[in-house]
């Protein structure tokens, strides 16, 4: 393999579960660099839930599915909603009584109710990731805020759970704009998912941070578990997929690991001589 590599690396389901990545993943992640490679996190996650103790492993963060990118502190992307969208997307998901959260990279902006339901889900550290990185749903409860007027804000993405609808019927409602995906974080609950901005795509960061730092698309590394990582797979050099993962996903990739439990970003560390 060439001498400098580019890693991107997905959060929830691949580098961490449950929202806490084992220090076997973050030391793989530190070795890396210190052996020359750039190492980013790229995430459907906007920055604003990434912990910070996350974040500063990485050289940077593609978040918001690719929307938002930034290499050391040069922001090279930060795409939003147009805002009549972005009020319409709210008046619908209101209209259905949807619970959301839009995503930016500065907060988690949503209603009262939303965070109230937010707070409730935070609980234990799962078994077996004591010691890990980040703090789990808690990430997302100290990025959440509750503006008067949501449909004023600006954001990237929107997430939502218990939905009456399908999520694919809320983005035809909304416009051709906007695509739908099941959530990574939510993957059991058939009545979440994202609705993104359909030009946007996790592959788009890939190709502009290996266009700033110069390095061929064919020295670019991409791991990921879920439908959302399927562009950044498939535009890497090398994809990499968690074991589980989608037919798609597994078709496009190069090699498979398992999950965070099993520490799979290392494995896939040592068989690609990262380390």
């Amino acid at each position: 393999m060439p001498a400098r590599h580019c890693v991107f690396i997905d959060f929830d389901g691949t580098f961490a579960a449950h929202g806490v990545a084992p220090p076997q993943h973050a030391d793989a992640v530190c070795r890396a660099r210190s052996a020359g490679h750039t190492v980013l996190l790229c995430t459907g996650r906007p920055a604003s839930i990434v912990a910070p103790d996350v974040a500063e492993l990485f050289d940077g963060v593609v978040a918001s599915a690719g929307a938002y990118v930034r290499v050391g502190t040069d922001v090279l992307r930060d795409t939003r909603f147009p805002q009549e969208l972005g009020r319409r997307s709210v008046e619908i998901l209101e209209g259905h009584g949807v619970a959301f959260a839009l995503e930016a990279p500065e907060a988690l902006y949503c209603t009262p109710e939303t965070a109230a339901r937010i707070r409730a889900g935070v609980g234990s550290p799962q078994p077996g990731l004591a010691g890990g990185v980040g703090r789990g749903p808690q990430d997302i409860v100290d990025a959440s805020r509750t503006p008067a007027d949501l449909a004023s804000c600006s954001f990237a993405k929107i997430s939502l759970w218990g939905s009456p609808v399908r999520v694919e019927q809320l983005a035809e409602e909304i416009g051709p704009e906007v695509g739908a995906l099941p959530n990574s974080i939510a993957q059991d609950d058939t009545s979440s998912g994202e609705l993104h901005l359909r030009e946007i795509d996790k592959a788009d960061g890939v190709r502009q941070v290996a266009g700033h730092l110069g390095i061929d698309l064919t020295a670019t590394v991409g791991i990921g578990d879920g439908m959302n990582d399927l562009g950044m797979v498939r535009a890497a050099g090398t994809g990499v997929v968690i074991h589980g993962a989608p037919a798609a996903l597994r078709e496009a990739a190069d090699l498979e690991v398992p999950g965070p439990a099993e520490h799979g970003v290392l494995i896939a560390f040592e068989r690609l001589g990262l380390l």
